[in-house]
């Protein structure tokens, strides 16, 4: 686990820079991307290197504190705490390679970033793979160092299969030069993510290059890298929605201090719907909150151990981080409604969250797909899904 100083000086660094954070938000949603001076920032705190394996010269951190960290920025503005947290996961992928060809990928301030859905095609060459493809939702390509894309392995036009009899998936990594990043994230929210798309056309990547992360067991053997590595990146991205819940009920109790209601003599605060429901709206974040850091707690003892997790508690990582991204949500709903007109203007950080909230829920991680596949396993069927 990460030392005590090593998590106070994460947990430090983010909240010092909450301000800055926080006044260039709207230059992040204005420009698609979190400012190069944010970036440069974080860089220099060390925690886009937070799961990066210790021998790499990372932090190899606890997953408690990752998601605290993520969940903090978040409250601040929530594209840059999406923007770290994934920066910050995908570094996880160096826990697969051999330790002398992530050496030469992997260092302290490197910037890694990419989708892993299975969009492109690798066909076995000499010593490696061709690879081609296009991909959405690369979060915060333009400040990455490399990339990595989820691809299907293709022997000539031949779809190649494990040994399990699936497909054969692998991550392929790219020096952010060997790829074309499209202008498309024009979206409802999440804008200042920058999440285009990325594409690549016959670009050879070596075999020692590209990572079975569905099959293969990781090299490094520290207790973040036995954590499972779907619900690991699901908990880089679940914090963001409980984070931006937290600043929606806190701006909306400044709000309701000074607001008086058309027709109404009475502040928002004085009126028991208001109470009522702004108090429910604090049980359900909490709640959900409490169930996502137990879950994952429970799961960073068990790997801590040495133990094994069964498929019951991946599980409940994955029903854990969409349950907290799905409340939040409606903690975020109920923020922006009791406001009322206030929240529908630019000037209103309750817009914006609003919008974000119901991207952020839309990723394959954190949508309620994963109810079902949760209950699949609690009621004892096959989840249907590798990805656990």
């Amino acid at each position: 686990m990460a030392t005590a100083a090593a998590t106070s000086d994460l947990n430090g660094a983010i909240r010092a820079l909450d301000p800055m954070i926080r006044a260039h938000a709207d230059a992040a949603e204005a420009e698609r991307e979190v400012p190069r001076a944010v970036i440069d920032a974080m860089r220099e705190a060390r925690l886009f290197d937070m799961v990066l394996p210790r021998s790499l010269g990372g932090g190899e951190t606890d997953v408690i504190t990752m998601m605290r960290v993520i969940e903090t920025a978040s409250v601040a503005d929530g594209a840059t705490g999406w923007a770290l947290g994934i920066g910050a996961g995908t570094t996880s992928v160096a826990a697969y390679l051999r330790d002398d060809v992530a050496r030469e990928m992997f260092a302290p301030g490197v910037i890694w970033g990419g989708p892993i859905a299975p969009s492109g095609r690798a066909v076995i060459a000499e010593g490696g793979y061709r690879v081609t493809g296009r991909w959405s939702f690369a979060s915060g390509c333009q400040h990455c160092d490399w990339l990595v894309a989820g691809t299907l392995v293709f022997d000539g036009d031949k779809r190649r299969v494990t040994d399990a009899g699936a497909p054969d998936f692998r991550l392929a990594t790219f020096p952010v030069s060997d790829v074309e990043i499209i202008d498309t994230w024009r979206t409802t929210g999440l804008r200042g993510t920058g999440s285009h798309d990325i594409a690549v056309k016959d670009v050879f990547v070596p075999f020692d290059r590209t990572v079975a992360i569905a099959a293969d067991r990781p090299v490094q053997e520290g207790a973040l890298y036995r954590f499972p590595i779907f619900s690991l990146l699901a908990y880089t991205i679940a914090p963001v929605a409980t984070g931006m819940a937290r600043r929606a009920l806190d701006e909306f109790t400044a709000l309701s201090e000074t607001k008086k209601p058309v027709f109404s003599g009475s502040t928002l605060r004085d009126r028991a719907i208001v109470q009522y429901e702004i108090a429910q709206a604090e049980a359900r974040l909490r709640s959900a909150r409490a169930f996502m850091y137990e879950a994952a707690a429970e799961a960073w003892d068990v790997v801590s151990a040495g133990n094994k997790l069964t498929i019951r508690d991946k599980a409940t990582l994955r029903l854990s981080a969409a349950h907290a991204a799905i409340e939040s949500a409606k903690v975020i709903d109920t923020a922006y409604t009791l406001a009322g007109s206030s929240s529908v203007y630019d000037g209103s950080i309750l817009q914006r969250l609003f919008r974000d909230v119901h991207t952020a829920t839309q990723h394959v991680s954190l949508n309620a797909a994963n109810y079902e596949t949760a209950g699949r396993v609690i009621l004892g069927l096959d989840p249907n899904t590798p990805m656990l």
